[in-house]
């Protein structure tokens, strides 16, 4: 019969509050085919991709911000999954210790929280929504997922191929904002030797902690020579260069600061022609 169950666990303030679940579901009556020996019917990272999608699409329903994926979380979540997938065993503890973990990544935090799930149905679709439904139902795991306070979330999920079971860990932080902001060229003219440009920029909002845009960096060069810094830290969004001289392309690029030092990547090259 397909069942499952989750458990969840809260750290707040960097000190343990332990709260734990088993949330009995009700059978559809499906018999799930499982994989035999191998997570053949689909991909981690697909089934990751999933959950986010419904979280981020309920948080959204809900008038929140969606959760930010972060790379380190993402790691520290699948080394939490696959360590309980090999233990088969349900439980915070057997994975490990996770501000410990959180640490070792380099991640900063102000709070954390863990949900966790194992799943009888078959590996893909079938497991991720199973697990989606099982904290949907679970008032303690509802309430991480749609934190008012968590701005980033890590996914993980694992299979244990001998047992046919898919296992789930889902880890959130409060942390600093540590998404870069964006910028973009806007726009560019030239009137005799006189050229302009301008661009826009901005700062990712997240559910908390959002830094917001600082200023931009510009640089500039003619045809495809180096790129030199002509504006550093600047909170203007355009730039006039007078008495161009003919017959040569010149290009700018910018780059978005925000205001604890997050930069952007430099925008595409924005070139006029001066004839």
């Amino acid at each position: 019969m397909p069942w499952r169950r989750a458990l969840v666990r809260r750290i707040a303030g960097r000190a343990t509050l332990a709260a734990a679940l088993l949330a009995l579901v009700l059978s559809t009556g499906l018999v799930p085919v499982r994989p035999a020996t191998t997570a053949a019917a689909g991909t981690a990272e697909t089934m990751e991709g999933e959950l986010l999608a419904s979280i981020n699409a309920a948080r959204i329903a809900q008038g929140l911000v969606p959760y930010r994926m972060h790379a380190g979380l993402a790691s520290v979540a699948g080394d939490r999954a696959a360590a309980m997938a090999a233990a088969s065993t349900l439980s915070h503890s057997v994975a490990g210790c996770l501000s410990c973990q959180l640490a070792s990544h380099g991640i900063p935090w102000f709070a954390s929280g863990e949900d966790i799930g194992e799943s009888g149905w078959p590996w893909g679709n079938q497991a991720a929504t199973s697990l989606f439904d099982a904290w949907k139902g679970s008032p303690v795991h509802w309430d991480l997922m749609m934190s008012a306070n968590f701005n980033y979330v890590g996914i993980g999920v694992a299979y244990n191929a001998t047992t046919g079971t898919t296992w789930s860990s889902i880890v959130m932080t409060e942390s600093i904002d540590q998404t870069r902001p964006w910028a973009r060229m806007a726009g560019k003219s030239v009137s005799g030797t006189t050229a302009a440009w301008s661009w826009k920029g901005g700062d990712i909002a997240l559910q908390t902690h959002t830094a917001g845009l600082k200023n931009f960096d510009v640089q500039y060069r003619v045809d495809s020579d180096l790129w030199k810094t002509i504006r550093s830290a600047t909170t203007s969004t355009s730039l006039i260069l007078t008495g161009r001289p003919h017959g040569h392309y010149y290009g700018v690029r910018v780059r978005a600061r925000d205001r604890v030092g997050n930069l952007s990547s430099w925008t595409s090259e924005l070139r006029v022609w001066v004839p």
